[in-house]
């Protein structure tokens, strides 16, 4: 019979012969690992910004859409002037207007309870404040750059940022349970519309109208992406928070009849109105 090799001498054998086999798949291997990481993670898009804005003047544009709707409806108008300090870091003041209304919800509540003769004594509506002109500073830290392939050798640059400041706002309550001057109980009317169906002829409203100037704080996560030097479109999520304010308890034939009625609501709570900023800015 002949002699036979002991198992664990075959596999040191065999393992010794396919040694330089693993290590040439080991080589191959790590080389196109390194290969696709440059491929993927090119230094050159964070070393190669499109532009930089640190240390430079930026003066904005911006239009606000409302990102829900429940009793008001805001269209928000801004003009933004601000300081890059450094790439990541800058101040900025911004003013503007928001064209607000009442949304066909809160019409539609007004007019059902003006009709309504069990609603004697009833609460206002939270987060009916509208508002109008508004300025702000706060603080724009943008920590990341990036690029976006959109085609084979087109990119798009961007820098993603955090939007935090306050300041003061007019706001504006028009209520929808107050009437001063009833016209048609019935139909719910409370103008001096020609058409009882048509609340557009109307030239004039009686439901209670109070004003305030209040502190607004404003938080905001956008994107704002550079075309060229000094040119960038940015797109904003913008949170506006105020106090809210209403009276609870209010006697309805009290306050048509001219008489004062209800208590400021001990905890109102804040309204926060929250939009779509779609906007341009320039650079220089």
């Amino acid at each position: 019979m002949r002699d036979r090799v002991p198992t664990c001498v075959r596999h040191t054998v065999m393992n010794a012969r396919n040694l330089p086999r693993f290590v040439s798949l080991a080589l191959v291997l790590t080389a196109l690992s390194a290969s696709a990481q440059e491929q993927v993670l090119d230094p050159a898009a964070v070393r190669h910004r499109l532009f930089s804005p640190g240390e430079r003047l930026e003066a904005s544009f911006t239009v606000g859409l409302p990102a829900r709707e429940y009793l008001t409806a805001h269209y928000n108008l801004n003009a933004g002037l601000a300081y890059n300090f450094f790439n990541t870091l800058g101040v900025e003041a911004r003013a503007g207007y928001a064209l607000s209304r009442h949304t066909g919800l809160a019409r539609s509540i007004s007019e059902s309870f003006l009709a309504r003769e069990d609603k004697k004594l009833t609460d206002e509506l939270e987060d009916m404040w509208e508002m109008n002109l508004h300025g702000v500073v706060g603080a724009r830290w943008a920590p990341i750059y990036g690029k976006l392939s959109l085609l084979a050798d087109e990119s798009a640059h961007f820098q993603a940022y955090l939007w935090a400041g306050g300041g003061l706002a007019s706001l504006r309550r028009q209520s929808v349970i107050q009437c001063t001057n009833v016209v048609n109980r019935d139909l719910g009317i409370c103008d001096n519309r020609t058409d009882p169906n048509d609340g557009t002829t109307a030239t004039q409203s009686f439901w209670r109208v109070d004003t305030r100037v209040a502190p607004v704080a404003t938080g905001a996560v956008g994107f704002r992406f550079f075309m060229s030097n000094g040119h960038a479109l940015r797109f904003e999520l913008r949170d506006w928070v105020f106090t809210d304010e209403y009276r609870v308890n209010v006697e309805r034939e009290l306050w048509e009849r001219g008489e004062d009625s209800g208590t400021p609501a001990p905890n109102p709570g804040l309204t926060h109105l929250v939009q779509f900023d779609i906007g341009y800015s320039f650079i220089f």
